[in-house]
């Protein structure tokens, strides 16, 4: 079973949508915001907490203030 972890995006705008991206292309997933903002995001290959650590390491990486703009829930 794939682990999932939940973001929402804070802030609705183009800074938002290029800190998606990234974990799109770093990760190799989707991340594409659903109803009310959540975006769920699936990784096969990693546990719950491999896989929450592995996004919050690109977002870190890409953006120190990426906090403002989601919100990384589980």
């Amino acid at each position: 079973m794939p682990a999932v972890v939940i973001l929402r995006v804070k802030d609705p705008g183009p800074h938002s949508s290029e800190l998606l991206g990234v974990l799109e292309r770093e990760l190799g997933v989707r991340a594409i915001p659903q109803t009310a903002g959540y975006v769920p995001v699936a990784m096969d290959n990693l546990d719950p907490s491999a896989a929450y650590d592995a996004v919050k390491q690109v977002l870190d990486k890409t953006d120190p203030n990426w906090p403002q703009h989601l919100e990384l829930r589980a």
